[in-house]
């Protein structure tokens, strides 16, 4: 299975693009609850305001529109709140600059900015805390992939070219579909160490036809790495998993395959997207 958009080929006309976590592994909630916020509360030594910081973090990785967003914008988004608030946060500006700067939000990225910038203690910390993340998500019980989903790549794999793209740790992901034995549908997994979605995105679809690409996701940065490059979009929806993996086992998948996936399916599906946010609890 291919790793570097570099050495990708298309064996098919076709293309199915997943991102994993809260998509297709349903490893989101949990990496959420017990890994990335208590890592934060850790880090910056933030105990006595536990309750309250874990429930907000919970609320915009999981429940709102910026449900998917990066680590690494999510933290800064998540300082900056308590910033704002009057909290004393260390290395906050330092995180904030290199967020809105840097070209890849990954943990070699950062890596790289630490050795530029050696006295902006932000950014270690901020690597500290990534570094806590991925040490407490191994610890983790595996839940395994949402109902249909290992059917529809096994059904899909013999006739489409399937690539994870994710905004998650390489190694995280690799793990969690080999041990639960779906990389075999795969012809490709690209996570941040690849780049943002939408470099993925730009790589993958010059080896197709637009229209014959779709992008499965259950955030709105998926939607968005779709529509930058004009491809189609399945919404996974949050709280709905299983049932969404269902209806595009038995309908969804066939109108792509068949090319009858038109712009009139995608508006209605894109609309039921907001919506299950809109009254996503």
């Amino acid at each position: 299975m291919i790793q570097s958009l570099s050495h990708y080929k298309a064996k098919y006309n076709k293309l199915i693009c997943v991102d994993s976590d809260g998509c297709a592994i349903d490893s989101m909630t949990i990496k959420h609850e017990r890994a990335f916020g208590p890592a934060l509360v850790e880090e910056w030594h933030l105990e006595d305001e536990s309750e309250r910081i874990l429930e907000r973090w919970n609320a915009f990785n999981l429940y709102e529109i910026t449900r998917g967003i990066n680590r690494f914008r999510g933290l800064e988004k998540m300082l900056g709140e308590l910033v704002a608030e009057g909290l004393d946060i260390k290395g906050y500006d330092d995180i904030k600059q290199w967020v809105q700067t840097t070209q890849s939000f990954s943990n070699p990225s950062l890596e790289e900015a630490i050795e530029d910038n050696p006295n902006q203690s932000g950014l270690r910390k901020a690597l500290s805390w990534s570094h806590k993340v991925n040490a407490r998500i191994k610890e983790l019980p595996s839940i395994g992939p949402f109902d249909h989903v290992h059917n529809v790549l096994k059904d899909a794999a013999s006739f489409t070219d399937i690539a994870i793209v994710s905004s998650a740790n390489l190694s995280a992901v690799q793990h969690e579909w080999e041990s639960f034995h779906l990389t075999p549908c795969l012809s490709g997994m690209f996570a941040q160490e690849s780049g943002t979605k939408e470099h993925c995105l730009e790589v993958l679809k010059s080896f197709y036809n637009l229209e014959d690409i779709i992008m499965l996701g259950d955030a709105k940065g998926d939607l968005e790495a779709a529509q930058t490059h004009n491809l189609y979009f399945y919404p996974i929806l949050a709280g709905h998993e299983d049932q969404s993996w269902l209806d595009f086992h038995n309908k969804y998948l066939k109108l792509f395959i068949e090319g009858r996936f038109n712009q009139e399916i995608q508006s209605s599906l894109i609309s039921i997207f907001y919506n299950n946010f809109e009254g996503a609890k």
